[in-house]
């Protein structure tokens, strides 16, 4: 049988058993067969080799890692009937970042994408919607910082918030918090359909900026709260069977948000393919087949990645060039061309 029909027999079986818990035999002559195709050389040679950059590349790449975005003039600031305004559209792009279920890396994506887009020239802002306040450990800034929960609680703006992350993109973190107080929290947003889009227009961004919202998984009143001024939502998922179960139970979680008068793009991101596991390259091509247009990009499982995170180091570093980051950035020219297309 050809790795086609592999493919064919793989999405058959999960689209008559969207849940494939069921299945467990047929799941387990897949792994068999990786087994099997670990051990050929064939599957070494044929992941991507990364060539390191010459001199002068280094030297531009050393550059635009300390921030491409910092060169851009902002737009003018002009005198308006309300006192002072910018002179072009001041309401930033926002992209929110969601996944059904935990552990397929949204919080590392959203550092990544917001550096990502930094270093392509869109000043970028990370934010933390996740009370378990991770977001600050993928961009490399101290553990102490003063974040969106207590601030909210005390009423105050958050104008003062944003810290310089990896390539000088922006982030504003959730901050500690105790039980209590994300309580109240949780009883606020419930209660403020405007609770965030009111905190947004304390940060004082403009039409240039692009703000990337990491919310915690499943559907939650920070899901609610950032699908309410979302633009663009990605959706995270892994090449695997549990993944692709949760496909239909976010569908029903994001219907409401599509069906407003202006819904916000819907896009799908694969996050840590193994090149050299054929289940996983298996189980990309059935989530091609299911979202066909919908898929924005795949990003390779990278050790690149976690090690940076271990020795606060920038995951983009250019030096570096990691089939990892080439994903992020191949990613993020993805995303920055749905986002001007749905410019006014």
């Amino acid at each position: 049988m050809s790795r086609a029909d592999d493919i064919s027999k793989l999405f058959n079986k999960l689209g008559a058993n969207p849940s494939g818990y069921r299945e467990i035999d047929f799941v387990h002559e897949f792994i068999e067969d990786d087994v099997e195709v670990l051990e050929t050389p064939a599957v070494v040679r044929a992941l991507p080799v990364i060539e390191a950059p010459s001199a002068p590349l280094l030297r531009l790449l050393e550059e635009l890692s300390q921030g491409e975005a910092d060169h851009l003039q902002p737009p003018e600031v002009v005198e308006g009937p309300n006192g002072e305004v910018y002179s072009e559209h001041s309401s930033p792009k926002v992209v929110v970042v969601v996944s059904v279920k935990g552990g397929v890396g949204r919080s590392t994506l959203t550092a990544a994408i917001a550096s990502g887009l930094q270093r392509q020239g869109r000043p970028a802002l990370a934010l933390d919607l996740d009370p378990q306040n991770a977001l600050r450990h993928h961009l490399c800034l101290g553990l102490d910082m003063p974040g969106v929960g207590a601030t909210s609680l005390l009423n105050e703006s958050w104008e003062a918030l944003p810290e310089r992350g990896f390539a000088g993109c922006r982030l504003v973190a959730f901050g500690a918090t105790d039980h209590e107080q994300q309580q109240s929290l949780n009883r606020w947003l419930g209660q403020d359909d405007e609770w965030l889009s009111k905190r947004l227009a304390g940060l004082k961004l403009n039409g240039q900026d692009t703000v990337i919202i990491d919310v915690p998984a499943g559907n939650t009143v920070y899901f609610s709260q950032a699908m309410s001024v979302a633009d663009t939502v990605l959706v995270v998922v892994q090449p695997d069977v549990a993944s692709f179960s949760t496909l239909d139970q976010m569908d029903s979680v994001l219907k409401p948000s599509l069906n407003r008068k202006k819904p916000p793009q819907r896009f799908y991101v694969i996050n840590q393919l193994d090149g050299a596991h054929r289940f996983s390259l298996d189980m990309a091509e059935v989530f091609k087949a299911r979202l066909g247009a919908a898929l924005l990009g795949t990003v390779h499982r990278d050790p690149a990645f976690s090690e940076a995170q271990a020795y606060g180091r920038d995951p983009l570093d250019p030096t570096v060039n990691s089939i990892g980051s080439q994903d992020i950035h191949a990613l993020c020219r993805a995303l920055l061309e749905r986002i001007d297309s749905d410019l006014p």
